[in-house]
C-alpha cells in the first residue's frame, strides 16, 4: 500500500505535464470565404472547400460557424519586399476588429471546444497588385 501515493502522484504529474500538449492539439486552421457576419451573435460563417468533395459534379462547401471573442486577433497578411528574411515573406499588420466582410477570403486559427470553434486569429491576405 506504500506505493499507492507514488502512483497517484505519478499519474497526476503526467496529467498536468501533458495538458499543454492536449490543449495545443485542439487548435487548427480553417481557410475559406466569409459567407455571413453576425456581430450581434459574435460569429461569422466560413465556407471552406476542404476536404475536397464533389457530389453529382458539384464541389461541396463545408460551412463552419466560428465564434469571435474580445481576444481574437485580426490581421492583414501581406508580402514584404524589404526588411524580412527572404523576399516575399509574409508580414502581418493589425486590423480593426470585425473588419471582415462577406466575400473576403480568410485563414482562421481556431481552438476547438467540443463542436464550437473559437477564433484566435483571423488573417485576411492582401493580394499584390501588378
Amino acid at each position: 500500500m506504500k506505493r499507492l501515493p507514488h502512483i497517484i502522484w505519478t499519474v497526476l504529474l503526467l496529467t498536468v505535464a501533458g495538458a499543454p500538449f492536449a490543449a495545443g492539439a485542439e487548435e487548427i486552421r480553417h481557410s475559406g470565404t466569409v459567407l455571413a457576419v453576425n456581430r450581434d451573435a459574435g460569429t461569422f460563417t466560413l465556407g471552406e472547400v476542404g476536404p475536397w468533395r464533389v457530389e453529382q459534379g458539384v464541389l461541396q462547401i463545408t460551412r463552419r460557424t466560428i465564434s469571435v471573442t474580445p481576444d481574437t486577433e485580426f490581421v492583414l497578411a501581406k508580402r514584404a519586399k524589404e526588411g524580412v528574411k527572404y523576399p516575399g515573406d509574409f508580414v502581418e499588420e493589425r486590423l480593426d476588429p470585425w473588419n471582415v466582410a462577406v466575400g473576403d477570403f480568410v485563414t482562421v486559427e481556431c481552438r476547438h471546444e467540443g463542436k464550437r470553434l473559437i477564433a484566435l486569429k483571423i488573417a485576411v491576405p492582401v493580394v499584390d497588385e501588378p
